[in-house]
């Protein structure tokens, strides 16, 4: 019972001040209505009746009516009336809905700064945090992180398909794996607005929808191993914010492989600034998955390795398609600098952590 009077408190109490100010001018607006219409207008019909009813011989007072000011205030309280009907219509139109997905397993952070007007909106925060499973990496912590994040997807899937929500928001400060993880697990059933960490000004700032000039993705291939029908493996890797050496794979047992490599020339920090751009991209990683699938009929596994945004990773985990790319396996790895093996541990791609794999080496 409390519980149902605390979310109907939540309702009414939520844009209180939009509805303090409908409240005012209405009520304002029927003062003056009820004081224009003066007593001499209602009460002398009204003490005449009676009169003749009840043989009563009650004074009748002094009928005369100021016209001018009963008119100018019914006019001005109806004006009033109307005009906090239509700030009740436009206050209901501008809150919209935004659902925020707050990523973090890396370190804490607030999002309490950011530089876009939200003002619109109502934001839903939707929390993923990950960092006290993820301090120490081991296999129990990994499942552990993956859990909360499976059972913070069912959540989230409910606001997708809710037509009242406006925007799905996405503030990632999470280990790419878990980043290309969620955005496979959500894959394309939303459109989702990112935005990134500035690090200079400590706040969120939206991906921009200007439409802007950036840097091309070259892909370099090295099919030169394997001959299409021996391959069965193959390694990606995305140089976006960081170049990725051959050498920096060691301990996976991966050099006799063919790979791809996208990459910036050079790469470079917080590259990725518009929403063109990071669509441009991740078209173009679905393309050379598209291309792989077609040319490698007995391909089983691609181990993905990636130096980028969080908008990116997750854009680029849910470019994989459930129906194309049903018959392969996805392992997309993490990068530690101070690890003598450099991606010492990665996650298979699942929707869900009973049908995923972990390894750690």
């Amino acid at each position: 019972m409390w519980r149902t009077v605390m979310e109907n408190a939540k309702v009414w109490f939520r844009n209180w001040h939009d509805k303090k100010i409908t409240l005012m001018l209405i009520g304002t607006g029927c003062s003056a209505i009820l004081a224009g219409f003066s007593s001499p207008i209602w009460l002398v019909p009204l003490i005449q009746l009676f009169n003749e009813k009840l043989e009563t011989n009650i004074p009748v007072p002094n009928s005369d009516v100021d016209y001018i000011v009963m008119v100018t205030s019914v006019a001005v309280g109806l004006l009033l009336v109307i005009l906090g009907i239509k700030y009740r219509k436009w206050s209901n139109f501008k809150n919209k809905k935004m659902v925020q997905i707050r990523h973090s397993s890396i370190e804490g952070n607030t999002y309490n700064s950011v530089r876009a007007n939200l003002d619109d909106y109502d934001v839903i925060p939707i929390t993923i945090n990950q960092f006290q499973d993820l301090e120490k990496i081991d296999e129990f912590n990994l499942k552990m992180a993956w859990k909360k994040q499976d059972q913070t997807i069912n959540d989230l899937l409910v606001y997708i398909n809710d037509p009242t929500i406006n925007e799905i928001a996405y503030m990632g400060m999470a280990h790419i794996p878990f980043q290309f993880l969620l955005g496979y697990q959500i894959a394309d059933k939303t459109d989702v607005r990112f935005f990134e960490w500035n690090r200079t000004e400590k706040s969120w700032v939206p991906l921009t929808v200007e439409d802007e000039s950036f840097p091309k993705l070259v892909l370099h291939k090295d099919e030169s191993k394997q001959t299409p029908n021996d391959v069965e493996e193959l390694v990606i890797k995305v140089g976006i914010t960081f170049e990725i050496f051959d050498w920096q794979l060691e301990g996976h047992d991966l050099e006799n492989l063919n790979s791809f490599y996208f990459k910036l020339e050079p790469p470079r920090l917080d590259a990725v600034t518009s929403i063109k751009q990071l669509n441009h991209y991740k078209q173009e990683f679905r393309s050379l998955l598209t291309e792989i699938h077609h040319k490698y009929q007995k391909l089983k596994k691609v181990h993905i390795f990636l130096s980028a945004q969080p908008s990116v990773a997750f854009s680029f985990g849910s470019s994989i398609s459930a129906r194309m790319d049903s018959n392969k396996e996805f392992w997309i790895y993490n990068y530690v600098g101070s690890s003598t093996v450099k991606y010492p541990w990665g996650i298979k791609l699942s929707k869900d952590k009973e049908n995923g794999e972990i390894k750690i080496l």
